[in-house]
C-alpha cells in the first residue's frame, strides 16, 4: 500500500453503489412526500395542510356501501390512494401519461368510461394542467352516478410548475362557478395555508433552486443539508405557527391569498 492509499479520503464511500442508494431514497422520500410530509421538505406546508383536509373529507364521506367504486381522474403515481383503503371496493385510475398497466390511458377532458359508472370520483392538483379544466369537471359529472360526490384540489397562489404544463389558478368562485356549469352541487369548499402561510412556503420554494444546485454535486451536497437545516426547517416551523386560528382569516372574506383549495361536491 502507498502513501498515497493511506491518505484521508473523506469522500472515499460515495462508490457508485453508495450514490445509487441515496439516489433511492430521495426517490423513495419524493414519492411520499404528500402523504408523509416531512417538516424539511420544500412543499412541506401545502401537503401537509392539504394531507390533513383530505383525511377529513375521505372519513366523513366515504365508505364501502356508499362510495364502492372510486375513479381517480389525472392519478399520476396514486399519492393519495391509501387513504381510500377499506373506503371503497375498486379504487380505478386514469391518465394521460399512465404510470403503470393498470392505469386507463385517456385525456381529463374525454375519460373513457360510461355513463353513471362511479360513486365517486377524485382529482388532486389536475385541473391547473389541462387546457379546459371546465371540461374535465363535465366528463368527471358524466360518468358520477346520482348522488354521487365529486373530490378536487387546485392551486390558487403557488408558483408555475409544469407537469409537462400548467395553465390556470383558481378562486374559489371559479371552481363554484364550474362545477355549477357542470351541474353539480357544491357542498364543501375549505382553503389550505393562510396568506401569511403562503409567503412563506413561496420563499422555501424561491430557496428550492440553489438548494437543488447543491445537490448536483457531491462535494456541495453538505452545503444543501446546511440550508435545509438553517433555512427551510425554520420556515416551516414559522408557517405552522401562522396556521393557529388567531392568524387565519376566512378565504371567502376577499383579500386573502390562499395556497390552495378543495372542493367537494355532489351530482344531484
Amino acid at each position: 500500500m502507498t502513501g498515497a492509499d493511506t491518505q484521508f479520503r473523506p469522500l472515499h464511500w460515495l462508490n457508485r453503489g453508495s450514490i445509487a442508494v441515496l439516489t433511492l431514497m430521495w426517490l423513495a422520500m419524493s414519492l411520499t412526500r404528500k402523504t408523509e410530509p416531512k417538516i424539511w421538505q420544500i412543499t412541506y406546508l401545502l401537503n401537509r395542510a392539504l394531507l390533513c383536509c383530505l383525511r377529513g373529507e375521505v372519513e366523513r364521506h366515504f365508505c364501502p356501501e356508499r362510495t364502492p367504486r372510486v375513479l381517480d381522474v389525472g392519478c399520476g403515481t396514486m399519492p393519495y390512494r391509501e387513504l381510500f383503503a377499506g373506503r371503497c371496493g375498486e379504487y380505478v385510475g386514469c391518465d394521460f401519461y399512465p404510470m403503470n398497466e393498470s392505469v386507463v390511458q385517456c385525456p381529463a377532458d374525454d375519460l373513457r368510461f360510461e355513463d353513471q359508472s362511479f360513486d365517486a370520483v377524485v382529482s388532486f392538483q389536475v385541473l391547473e394542467h389541462v387546457r379546459k379544466p371546465w371540461a374535465v369537471l363535465k366528463e368527471c359529472a358524466r360518468v358520477l352516478k346520482r348522488e354521487g360526490f365529486l373530490l378536487v384540489t387546485a392551486p390558487f397562489m403557488f408558483p408555475h410548475h409544469s407537469s409537462p404544463h400548467d395553465f390556470f389558478r383558481f378562486t374559489h368562485e371559479g371552481l363554484t362557478s364550474m362545477a355549477e356549469e357542470a351541474g353539480l352541487k357544491v357542498e364543501r369548499i375549505s382553503a389550505q395555508c393562510s396568506s401569511l402561510t403562503t409567503l412563506l412556503l413561496l420563499l422555501n420554494w424561491y430557496l428550492m433552486r440553489p438548494i437543488q444546485g447543491c445537490r448536483r454535486f457531491v462535494i456541495t451536497r453538505p452545503l444543501a443539508l446546511i440550508l435545509t437545516g438553517f433555512l427551510v426547517v425554520p420556515i416551516n416551523v414559522l408557517g405552522l405557527l401562522c396556521e393557529c386560528s388567531f392568524l387565519r382569516r376566512g378565504f371567502q372574506k376577499g383579500n386573502e391569498g390562499y395556497s390552495n383549495y378543495l372542493m367537494l361536491c355532489r351530482k344531484a
